[in-house]
């Protein structure tokens, strides 16, 4: 048990700071425009927010109060409940679809293609394409997380029981959505700070 312990929390932190190496290079390339001036920024902070950024708060109030109903569901009734308890299970696995519908459907209503030939200009394209970088930055802290933290619990019985497997897969899902509306929002921050290249 104490060798499980000694290369866990370095082994963490070496797929923490992965996670944070995509982050970086994508802050490292805003920060390397030239600053806006004053007038610029209370110009653009003067605008109001686009649809995709109403979208990202949206997607973002809905990931983040579904993972959050749904951890504090699991918190009280505890996992046992969950997984035996069949009529529970389904309750929360609603709760997890409904939630999961609606941040799906604030990010495809922002980028849907139609009506209007094409809803997004090109700032909003570039700050869709990095977003991305922090998808990936999220996901893997969240699985690192899991893994670890189910590693450390279930180390002594040399398995991991199935309902965690499920409780895993439903989180990441849900993070990255979250990653994504959180990496649409940085980027409309930085390209106010530091502008549109």
């Amino acid at each position: 048990m104490e060798t499980s312990q000694t290369w866990s929390v370095p082994a963490l932190a070496i797929i923490i700071l992965l996670a944070v190496v995509p982050v970086y290079l994508l802050v490292r390339s805003w920060r390397q425009r030239a600053r806006l001036s004053a007038a610029e920024r209370a110009e653009i902070a003067g605008s109001p927010l686009t649809r995709l950024q109403k979208s990202a708060w949206w997607g973002l109030g809905a990931g983040v109060a579904t993972l959050g109903t749904v951890s504090v569901l699991l918190n009280v009734y505890g996992v046992a409940e969950y997984w035996g308890n069949d009529q529970f299970r389904l309750k929360v696995l609603a709760i997890f679809i409904i939630g999961l519908a609606a941040c799906a459907s604030f990010l495809v209503g922002a980028v849907r293609l139609g009506g209007d030939a094409s809803r997004l200009d090109e700032r909003d394209r570039k700050v869709m394409s990095q977003a991305g970088a922090f998808q990936t930055a999220f996901i893997i802290v969240t699985m690192a997380i899991w893994l670890v933290t189910m590693g450390e619990r279930f180390h002594d019985t040399g398995a991991v029981p199935m309902v965690y497997l499920y409780l895993m897969f439903g989180s990441v899902v849900l993070i990255n959505f979250i990653a994504q509306s959180v990496g649409i929002l940085v980027g409309y921050w930085l390209g106010e700070r530091f502008g549109q290249a």
